[in-house]
This record gives structure tokens, sequence and C-alpha cells, in this order.
């Protein structure tokens, strides 16, 4: 993790600026230019689309508190647990939205890396500090060589010691020297720091597995933007020797190019701890995570102490031999080198490390981490001064404790999104409420996803030499060769037998579920509606999900999309299909439904609903629906029957002439009247009923809508 980029500023001059008294610029219209406007909108995208992904790296750094900011430098806020990533970086480096959420979840790993083990890190912190010393000497030394005659004052302020973190003044002090020295030292340990961290990210996500399209994009990333060359043979030994493992463990089938000094030192192997090892087999077996075993920190630092470190303070030492001291030109109105501090550019290779540093920025520096590490222990005192608070809560069931959580993590995200906190709860309670039905269709997701394309039909046919049934008709036909006694030639049985037939198998599955909302509905019937529609919209939505994150696996171009509508005198949209909307999170528009599922009152005109649904569909859609590459499924819920039952009927036709799958249920204790205009919709005249009668027993509509559902859906495979 590398040192923070600070915040550079995209104001260009514009008409009508000019220069103030002391060289400064001043707009006689306070205005931001069209590249401000520009990178303002990239940034709000940005962010929706890194807040989308919240819960997943909620999930995967086991940690609430953290999140992401796109903001104007890099930084973690350690107190607030907010990850500032820098806009210009990821635009002007033309990031994809899969590498900005590769880069996220990197930044997580060293997240949890460190919190996995401070304590080791924080040694380390300080170990590197006491090699910085040691390198910082001889680095010195040059200097001092060359110009501790000709300009001592310049090699004196090489030598004076400042903060290690300029924000923080108390922090331990180095000297310019010891500084470029240190991030020399650094870089080595963030290296294979990121190695580890990289297939971390791999192995939990599995979006993001080498063969996988994100894991083409992590590749991409290496290859084109982050380590762009694969030629390092003109660069210092020492870097040509850390680039090239990493740049081979991130780009397999691209060979990197390093002087013949370093190839020979790659092809040499190392003795550790009785056997001996490449320095590529050091990072496979030492540095990578692997399955059933986690790599910490201090456990990879010591192995890197042993083995790849000395070869590289070894060529760090020849690079300094060769390296020639010379005092940068550029001087500020002070007398100051480039550094602004008088120091000029003590490292040796500025170069190298810079271009390294803007392609490479990692959010957290090592006074940062140091000041984690101190809160860290401060949080342990203050643990055990609350101990009696902390035993009570270790007495509360692990259900209590989970719904505490389950509270947090749900408040904060009702914040976010703009959702009064006492919709999610009747969410989640009707959520409870109709579990055991969500996971039933749970497990027929499940079913289509790992199971097969093909299914095994059995019936009669023939003819055979022996079998279970006789074809008279083929007896009649063979008599002659019957009679004559030939029977070994003849073939007049039939018998059942086994074959495969191939399931066709769509690509969208779109289901939109109609709900009455019209005065008759009371309490208990909204009630059941509002179970119906968590009930399909939420399993539908995780149907969709478990897809997404098995496409890489079963190759299925078949998505699921939702769409709730609600009816009295008129019809409204509550739901939109998530093609249409183009939303991150649909579970936001499922929860802000039920806002719509408290008032109840009109008429029962169901028929404008429908309608509205019939016309949505395009040329494109029908067409594919008739092809069965759409399968388009319409769900009513009503108490009654529909006021203007002649145009509800007409409609219901034109759905299912052009293929849509209807169905309706009467719930609620209905007038003989209400149930004859519904069989008059729904079934008379009609090849299949379409219509069914729940009747008083409301409760029974949960299971006949799981049921509709699983009898439509049970033939799809991937």
């Amino acid at each position: 993790m590398k040192q923070f980029i600070e915040n550079v500023s995209f104001t260009k001059k514009v008409e009508g600026q000019t220069e103030d008294n002391f060289g400064g610029r001043k707009d006689r219209e306070d205005q931001k230019t069209q590249e401000d406007l520009e990178m303002e909108e990239w940034r709000k995208k940005a962010q929706r689309f890194v807040d989308s992904y919240q819960r997943l790296f909620t999930t995967f750094a086991k940690d609430i508190s953290l999140s992401f900011k796109i903001s104007n430098r890099f930084f973690i806020n350690l107190e607030k647990g907010e990850v500032n990533l820098d806009v210009k970086w990821f635009r002007e480096k033309g990031f994809s939205q899969k590498q900005i959420l590769w880069a996220c979840l990197h930044e997580l790993e060293h997240f949890r890396d460190l919190s996995a083990d401070h304590s080791g890190v924080m040694k380390n912190f300080e170990y590197i500090q006491e090699k910085a010393k040691e390198t910082g000497k001889l680095i010195l030394a040059k200097w001092e060589e060359k110009y501790g005659q000709s300009n001592p004052d310049f090699v004196e302020n090489l030598k004076k010691q400042r903060p290690l973190n300029p924000r923080d003044p108390s922090s331990k002090t180095m000297s310019a020297v010891e500084r470029a020295a240190y991030d020399i030292h650094h870089t080595f340990y963030n290296i294979f720091d990121d190695i580890n961290d990289n297939n971390n990210v791999s192995r939990k996500v599995s979006a993001f597995e080498e063969e996988t399209e994100g894991g083409q994009e992590t590749k991409n990333l290496y290859q084109e933007k982050l380590f762009a060359k694969n030629d390092y043979s003109e660069l210092p030994l020492h870097l040509q020797f850390v680039y090239k493992l990493i740049r081979e463990e991130m780009v397999k089938d691209e060979k990197v190019v390093v002087s013949e000094e370093v190839q020979n030192i790659l092809e040499k192997k190392i003795l550790f701890q009785g056997k001996e090892y490449l320095p590529t087999e050091i990072v496979e077996f030492f540095i990578k995570p692997r399955k059933g075993r986690e790599t910490l920190a201090n456990q990879r630092y010591f192995v890197l102490k042993k083995t790849l470190e000395p070869i590289f303070q070894e060529l760090v030492r020849r690079d300094l031999e060769k390296w020639d001291p010379q005092k940068p030109e550029k001087q500020d109105r002070k007398g100051k080198g480039e550094s602004g501090e008088g120091s000029g550019s003590a490292n040796p290779f500025e170069k190298d490390y810079q271009e390294y540093k803007e392609n490479n920025p990692d959010q957290i520096d090592g006074g940062e981490i140091e000041k984690w590490a101190k809160k860290s222990e401060q949080t342990k005192n203050d643990q055990k001064a609350k101990e009696a608070q902390v035993q009570a809560e270790e007495n509360k069931t692990a259900e209590e404790r989970a719904k505490n959580r389950q509270e947090k993590m749900d408040k904060i995200w009702c914040e976010k999104n703009k959702i009064n906190y006492n919709i999610l709860q009747q969410f989640r309670k009707i959520e409870a409420e109709v579990e055991p039905y969500l996971q039933d269709l749970s497990n027929l997701w499940q079913k289509i996803i790992f199971g097969t394309s093909r299914k095994i039909e059995r019936g009669v046919e023939g003819h055979f030499k022996t079998g279970t049934e006789l074809d008279v008709q083929k007896a009649i036909e063979e008599w002659p060769n019957i009679s004559e006694k030939k029977l070994d030639d003849v073939r007049i049985m039939k018998r059942t037998v086994s074959k495969e037939v191939l399931i066709q198998k769509p690509e969208l599955i779109r289901v939109r579920l109609v709900g009455d909302m019209s005065g008759s509905m009371n309490a208990a019937k909204k009630k059941i509606l509002q179970q119906c529609f968590v009930l399909l919209l939420s399993s539908l939505r995780e149907f969709n999900n478990h897809l997404n994150l098995t496409r890489s696996q079963t190759k299925s171009k078949l998505e699921v999309d939702t769409e709730g509508w609600v009816f009295g005198s008129e019809a409204q949209k509550v739901k939109r299909l998530r093609s249409e909307a183009g939303m991150e999170d649909e579970q936001v528009e499922i929860v802000r439904i039920f806002e719509k599922l408290q008032s109840a009152n009109g008429m029962t005109h169901d028929e404008k609903a429908l309608l509205q649904i019939k016309d949505s569909l395009s040329g494109v859609d029908l067409e594919k629906i008739a092809q069965e590459k759409i399968m388009e499924i319409v769900f009513e819920i009503t108490d009654g029957g529909s006021s203007d039952a002649e145009a509800t009927s007409e409609v219901v036709s034109l759905l299912e002439n052009a293929k849509v799958i209807v169905k309706a249920f009467q719930i609620g204790n209905t007038s003989v009247e209400e149930k004859k205009t519904f069989n008059e919709v729904w079934n008379v005249g009609r090849t299949e009923k379409l219509g069914e009668i729940v009747g008083e027993n409301i409760e029974n509509l949960l299971p006949a809508v799981a049921e509709a559902l699983k009898s439509r859906l049970s033939s799809v495979r991937l």
C-alpha cells in the first residue's frame, strides 16, 4: 500500500479570467468548466455503480462499517471506514465497471489482510523503517561523495529529519534519503501483498476467477494499464526482479523481458527449510493463498525475509553502485528542491518509482496503518474497561445478536435509499411469513440451474422380435411369414423404451403481477396480496441472482425480470421491469411497493392494467414469445368480478392469442354474481381454464400461486 496521491485541481482558465496582484486567478463568473461538469457526472455514475455492490463488499470484508466513496484523491478514512477513490485517476486510466469493482475488492482485501494480522503488519512496518535507515546510509554516502564538498547545505538538507506522516507532526521521523529508501523496501513488500490479495479476490469472488470475463478484465488491467510494458530490461535490477514476478503472475501467457543478469537470478534455486525453490515457486507455494490455508501477513513476511528479500537487497546494492547522483535542476522560490522541503529528489530511481506510484495507487500509507494499529490497541483497552457490558451482550442469544446486526444494516440501507424503516420492517415480517414457499421455489431454481437441458421420456415403440404388446395390424401384414414359420424374421411386437429429448429453453422469463386494490380489499385481503407480491418478486429476484452468479459455469443466456401493477378505478405500475428501469438494486423497488399496498379504493377495472401490459409488448417481443425465446407470464389476484367484464375478457383473449401465459386467482368471500363474472372472464369458452377460485380461505392463495409458477417453469432447463 503506497502513499497518498495528492488532490489535483481540474479547473481550467475560462474567458473573463484575470490575474490578481499575487499572481493568482479570478473568475468574473462563478461557473464550472465543461470538463468539471463531465467529471462530476462521471463521478455520480461511478458512485451509483459502487453503491450497488455495498452488500457484496460487506460480505467480502466481513465488516458492515466499510463503504466506498468516489472522491478526488485516494485515501481511507479509518475513523469512518470510508474508502475514497480518485475519480480522475479511474477515468483517465479508462477503467471499465468490472475493473472498478475489482479495484474495490482489491482494496478491501488489503484492509482484511490488515485486520486479520495488524500486529504482523505493524512489526513489518517498523522493520521496513529499520531497513530504510541501512539503505539510506548507502544513498547518503553517494550524495556526500558527489556534493559533500561543493554543496554541503544540499547534503545537510538530505539528512534533516521530518515527520513520516506530514499530517501528523507527532509521528516518527525520517530524513529524505531514509524516506527514499523506505519507498524502495516498501514497494518490495507491497508487490507481494498485491499478489496475495489479488489471488484472494479471485478465490472468494467467482466472477473474477481466472477463466471468467472478470478474470480477463483483471488480466487486461495489468497488461494494458498497471504494468503496460513487458520489457523491463532497462529498469534498475531490483525493479526488474519484482516486476517480472508480479507481471507474469497476473498475465500468465506473456513472458516479461529482463536483463540477462536478472534472468540468471530468477533461474537459480533458493534453499529454504531444507528444500530448494525457484523465486516463482516461492511465490506459488508461500505467498499466494492456497486451498484450506490462509496466508497471514506475518507468515508471508517471514518467508520473504528468508528467501527473496536478500536477493532484492543485493540488487539494490548493485544498482546504487552504478548510480551517478545528479542534483535536481528545478528549484522553487525558496531555493528548495523539487520536494518542497529543501531536500531535492533523494531517491536514486525517482522516475521509475514515480511511474509505479502513478499506475498502482493503493489507499493506505504507513502512517495510516500506524494510526489504525494504535486505534485498535485503544479499542482493546476500552473493551477491558467495559467487560461487564460485553459479558451481558454475550449472554444474549445468537438470534438476538443476529437480529440487532440485521436491524443496524437495515437502517443504514433505508437511510441510503430514502425508504421509511417501518416499511422495510413490514416487508421483513411478510418475508418471514412466506419463507416456506420461498424455500420451495428456491429449490426449483437450484434444480433448473444445476439440472440438465435434456430429459428422458418413456413410450411404447415398435417393432421388435420380442416385447410386451402385440401390434395386431403389423401381425396381419406379416401373416405370410408367420404362417410359413419364418418367425426369426418377424418383428411384430412393441415394447416400452426410453429416449433422450432436448428441452427448448427461453432466453428471458418475464413475470408481471397484477394486484387488486379496489375498495372491497379489506385488511386481511391486502395482507395476503402483500405476501403474494413478496413471494413472487423476491423469489424471482433470487432466481435471477443465482443465474448471474453461475453464468460463467452454465453459459446460459437466461434472465428473469418482474413487473408489478395494482388497479382500482385506475391502473398503476408499482414496480418497473429491471430492463426498463436500469436499476442497480432491484430490492429497493420491491420494498417500496409496500407504500402502494396500503390504501384500497375504487372499482375493479383490471382491464386497464392488463391492456397496458398488452400494449407494452413490442413486435420483437411477440415474435420471441411465439418462438418460445421469451416466456411471458401474467398473474392477477382479485377479490371480485371485473367491473367491465367484456373488456377484461377481450384483453385476456388478446394476451392468450399472443402466447402469453395468463392466470387469475379470486380470493375472499365473494358473491355468486362475482364468481359468475370471474368465470365468464377467465374460464368460459377457453380451451384451458385461466381462473382459479381460491375462496374464503385466502391463505390458500400462496400455495396456489407457487404451484402455478412451478408448473410453468419446471420444464425450464439451462
